[in-house]
C-alpha cells in the first residue's frame, strides 16, 4: 500500500486544483491535475489539465483558431463524455464583473447567454458556439478541452478524507504550463509533505 500522508480535507472552491496523490489508483486520474470548475452540493466539475492529445486546437475548432496558441493541443480533460468540447480562457487581468465584455459592445456578456463566464479571478469557461470576435482581446489565452471529470454528491469528499487528493490554489499560468510536467510543479511549490511527493519515482518499487 502507498503511504502518504493525509493532510486535513480543505474543501474545494471553482478555480483550485486537485492534484491526484498516489493513492489514488484510477488510472484515468494517475498524476493528473484537475482544474475546478464548479463545485456545489449536487457534485462537482472540473477538467484534467496536465494531459493532452496529439490534435491541435486549431484542427479541433478552426473558426477560433486566432484565439489558440501557436501549437496548442486539445487537452484530454477527463473520462466523462470525451467526445465533447469545453473551453477555458485566461485574462491577464480579472475583469470588473462576473463577466467581460464582448469587444466593442460596451457592455457586460450575460452570466447564462455571454461568450464568458467567470470562473474564478483571472480564468473563464468560452463558449465556442459564439462568434470568437465577441470574445474580449483581454483573453490571452484560450484551451480547449475533450471530455471532463465529474464527481457526484459526497464522491469527492470521500476521495479526499482517503488522501487521493489534496487541494491547492491555482496561479496564473497553470493553464498554459508544460503539461508534462504540471503535476511536479504544483507539488514542488508546495510545503512539505506535499513538496516531498514532487519526487515520488513513477514505479516505486524500482526506487
Amino acid at each position: 500500500m502507498v503511504e502518504v500522508v493525509v493532510t486535513p480535507v480543505r474543501v474545494p472552491t471553482a478555480g483550485d486544483l486537485l492534484v491526484a496523490t498516489p493513492r489514488l489508483v484510477d488510472p484515468n486520474f494517475d498524476r493528473t491535475v484537475v482544474f475546478v470548475i464548479e463545485h456545489q452540493e449536487a457534485g462537482t466539475l472540473g477538467v484534467v489539465i496536465n494531459r493532452v492529445s496529439d490534435i491541435s486546437c486549431a484542427a479541433a475548432v478552426p473558426r477560433w483558431a486566432s484565439r489558440f496558441a501557436e501549437e496548442a493541443a486539445v487537452g484530454l480533460g477527463g473520462p466523462v463524455e470525451p467526445q465533447g468540447l469545453l473551453a477555458l480562457g485566461a485574462t491577464a487581468e480579472p475583469p470588473a464583473g462576473e463577466s467581460l465584455s464582448p469587444q466593442g459592445s460596451g457592455t457586460e456578456s450575460s452570466e447564462a447567454g455571454g461568450v464568458w463566464r467567470t470562473v474564478n479571478g483571472t480564468v473563464g469557461l468560452v463558449d465556442l458556439t459564439a462568434d470568437p470576435a465577441e470574445l474580449d482581446t483581454a483573453v490571452v489565452a484560450v484551451r480547449i478541452y475533450g471530455g471532463h471529470a465529474g464527481w457526484g454528491p459526497g464522491q469527492l469528499r470521500g476521495e479526499l478524507q482517503s488522501g487521493c487528493w489534496w487541494v491547492f490554489d491555482s496561479m496564473p499560468g497553470d493553464l498554459t504550463a508544460d503539461a508534462t510536467t504540471l503535476w511536479y510543479d504544483v507539488l514542488a511549490r508546495q510545503s512539505p509533505p506535499a513538496r516531498l511527493l514532487a519526487h515520488y519515482p513513477d514505479d516505486p518499487a524500482q526506487n
